[in-house]
């Protein structure tokens, strides 16, 4: 994955969900975080996380609650 490229997905992300005339559902394996719990190490990089919060925010997507493991992959 490309961080340096996460404002630019976002954005058209964004352009896409907003141009949609019909009920949506968004879903993928975004490579970004909601929460410093949704990570197993320390490492948080907040400004990417609230740019991600603040995506799902101002587009009103609703969250659907994982089930079974916590995290989908780890490095162990």
């Amino acid at each position: 994955v490309d961080h340096g490229r996460s404002m630019e997905f976002l954005a058209e992300l964004k352009d896409k969900v907003e141009h949609c005339s019909i009920p949506e559902v968004v879903a993928g394996d975004f490579n970004l975080i909601r929460h410093d719990a949704d990570k197993s190490s320390p490492n948080v990089d907040r400004m990417r996380m609230r740019m991600f919060n603040d995506c799902i925010a101002d587009l009103a997507l609703c969250e659907i609650a994982r089930v079974g493991a916590r995290f989908t992959w780890t490095n162990k």
